[in-house]
């Protein structure tokens, strides 16, 4: 197994240098070299019908690159921030939910099985380099699982007569379960849930996918956190 992946695009492939990391190969289309420097590592031109061949998108902007599976590590600061995603099956949604993750702060994000993989294409473009900047991990490895169990607050995000998020105390350390908005949560993800909050809604909207519904309760317990942070 490689354990490598392909990052397309002009800005992500940009975005995944700045991070530091170092691609495998980076391929660029021929006629369009201007789009990264020469003096760039693994820099290759190929032929324009060899790179429509390679990628994913129907109007691909002309670069792609390999990149190794990052190895980002947990944040070393406060409490813990876990997003543990439970049958998420759109990658749009996974994308979006690991972009929020590493924006918020988050010590790493865990896959439940059922969920999308990862590293699919759709969800590394909705991840906005994401990839790079926090840590995914994979429920089924038993070191991910234990360090998962030992997280005392683990919280799943659900409808019905729950406690409302913001009025949750998301300053220690603590798990958020997100789980398909159609498939509904999985039996692991009830049996390792502690406690469950809910989202008000108006309107007679039922439900929130699950890419907002995660975004809203991360960047809530970002606020929290960085309150808490301001006391003296």
């Amino acid at each position: 197994m490689e354990r490598a992946f392909v990052v397309e695009g002009v800005r992500a492939v940009d975005d995944a240098l700045e991070t530091g990391a170092i691609a495998s190969m980076i391929l660029i289309r021929e006629g369009e070299e201007h789009l990264l420097p020469e003096q760039v590592p693994s820099r290759r031109v190929v032929a324009p019908d060899i790179f429509a061949g390679l990628t994913d998108t129907q109007h691909p902007q002309g670069i792609l690159g390999v990149f190794p599976f990052p190895n980002v590590e947990p944040r070393r600061s406060g409490p813990d921030l876990y997003l543990l995603a439970d049958r998420i099956g759109d990658p749009g949604n996974f994308g979006t939910l690991l972009r929020s993750a590493a924006a918020a702060g988050a010590s790493a994000v865990v896959t439940l099985p059922e969920t999308v993989d990862p590293y699919n294409p759709k969800v590394v473009r909705a991840g906005m380099g994401a990839h790079f900047r926090v840590p995914l991990w994979d429920y089924t490895d038993l070191a991910t699982a234990e360090r998962i169990h030992e997280v005392q607050v683990r919280v799943l995000a659900d409808l019905g007569d729950h406690p409302v998020y913001d009025e949750f105390d998301w300053v220690r350390n603590v798990a958020l379960i997100v789980t398909s908005e159609t498939a509904g949560p999985s039996d692991l993800a009830m049996s390792l849930a502690t406690d469950r909050v809910t989202i008000p809604m108006d309107n007679a909207i039922e439900s929130l996918n699950a890419g907002i519904a995660g975004s809203v309760i991360l960047f809530e317990a970002a606020r929290q956190r960085r309150n808490q942070a301001k006391r003296p």
